[in-house]
């Protein structure tokens, strides 16, 4: 296992979920509208953080 790839995982899912929950509380708050394309470009972004953060992950366990 890879302690670099490990490493980058953890902390780009970090980031990645507390992006996450700062967009949600926007909407619950009402200061984020889902029609805006800022809500949009913030989805895309947190997804392919997302699925990158995976695939550091499996690189780290050499399933990649």
């Amino acid at each position: 296992m890879s302690w670099v790839w490990l490493s980058a995982s953890i902390v780009l899912a970090i980031l990645s979920l507390c992006c996450i929950i700062s967009t949600c509380s926007e909407v619950a708050s009402g200061k984020n509208n889902l029609k805006r394309p800022e809500f949009w470009g913030a989805a895309v972004f947190h997804g392919v953080t997302a699925v990158l953060a995976l695939w550091f992950l499996l690189k780290a366990f050499g399933k990649m």
